[in-house]
């Protein structure tokens, strides 16, 4: 097998040479990085480069560039509370929680009890309104644990208080079109034939259990085992109906193309103007909460608005970059030092799941070049 899309500028050689491995191993990828607003890498690997497939949660950081837009336009308020815009979010002792706590896994509403159904899941208020009416499973602002499902409808049920548009409808008009991506919250019909379905992950080698399992004492906690009972809910996020769907927070289609069309289009390296106001990107890039998530029960997360920001344990980029991984291996993520925008997506899953590890030397190397 081979590279089936093969542009990169010569001085990003090493970083598309260390991607090329990727075709001997048969690997179906993407991986597209624009510096300074110039594309440097346009690659894939065993697959066309307008291939879709399902990016799980970079779809956050899709739905967070649709939630700038709105803080930019003065629409929304981070530090107003949720229940100003959404009265029912009140219930349950949840009246003082601000956008800002919910849009940084702060809330205490990482799924319900009894936990929400697919039913709920693809219905545009359904899942909203139970989280709505939920009692907190921490105080709010007292900790923070990934929302790794639950954020969709929220962040959803606040975008359509606001503009009467779910956000998947919001993120269409107001991004998506703008930027001319390949990158959806809601695939057209007409783009399934497109779609890659996403393969298993294979079993990890002896080396890989070695370096990227958990210690042995690492026990999952009670708030985690109760969130991902029900595991990823792949008939919301993977099925024809999910993907039409679009959920918000996993469900989102996309190329690697696609993915770094909306980053480039909302940041705007190398022009005089992005699609979202400079401050308000720096705003939703500020860590809100760093250290132990107590859902995934990781002892070190770190989170802006929405956004995934790097950590020792996931070192993507500089304190000022921002983005989202995908628990199938896609990333994206743009970086005010060196103007880096990345998008990359894999078929199938990589051990122990997030963003594939591969890339991490990839990511290295353009850094290195990038800044110098």
């Amino acid at each position: 097998m081979a590279l089936t899309q093969n542009h990169f500028h010569p001085n990003f050689a090493r970083a598309a040479a260390l991607f090329e491995e990727y075709a001997a191993a048969e690997e179906e990828a993407q991986l597209v990085v624009y510096v300074g607003g110039e594309l440097v890498l346009d690659l894939a690997a065993n697959a066309s480069p307008d291939a879709l497939t399902t990016v799980y949660s970079v779809s956050k950081g899709l739905s967070a560039i649709a939630l700038a837009k709105l803080v930019e336009r003065g629409q929304l308020d981070l530090d107003q509370t949720v229940a100003h815009y959404w009265p029912e979010f009140a219930a349950q002792g949840k009246q003082d929680v601000t956008v800002r706590q919910l849009l940084s896994h702060q809330a205490g509403l990482p799924e319900t009890t009894p936990a929400l159904t697919t039913e709920q899941y693809l219905d545009d208020h359904a899942a909203a309104a139970a989280l709505a009416a939920e009692k907190p499973w921490w105080r709010p602002g007292t900790g923070h644990g990934y929302h790794g499902l639950s954020i969709g409808p929220l962040m959803s049920e606040l975008c359509f208080r606001i503009t009467g548009q779910t956000i998947q409808q919001f993120y269409n008009a107001e991004v998506r079109t703008p930027a001319m991506a390949d990158a959806y919250l809601g695939l057209p019909e007409e783009l399934e034939p497109r779609v890659l379905e996403l393969l298993p992950m294979k079993p990890p080698t002896d080396e890989q259990l070695q370096q990227f399992a958990p210690q042995r004492n690492w026990r999952q906690g009670p708030i985690g085992a109760a969130v991902f009972a029900n595991g990823l809910g792949d008939a919301h996020v993977t099925s024809p109906a999910g993907r039409r769907f679009g959920l918000a927070s996993a469900a989102g289609v996309a190329s690697a193309r696609g993915l770094a069309s909306v980053f480039q289009w909302a940041t705007g390296y190398g022009s005089a103007k992005g699609g979202i106001a400079p401050e308000v990107l720096q705003e939703f890039s500020q860590v809100q909460a760093y250290g132990l998530d107590l859902v995934i029960d990781n002892p070190t997360r770190a989170y802006g608005v929405v956004f995934m920001k790097p950590h020792p344990l996931h070192a993507y980029g500089s304190r000022r970059a921002f983005g989202h991984d995908g628990a199938a291996g896609a990333m994206v993520f743009a970086d005010p030092e060196g103007e880096i925008v990345l998008g990359y997506t894999i078929r199938r899953n990589f051990f122990p799941g997030g963003m594939d590890q591969r890339l991490y030397p990839i990511i290295e190397e353009i850094r290195k070049v990038a800044t110098a």
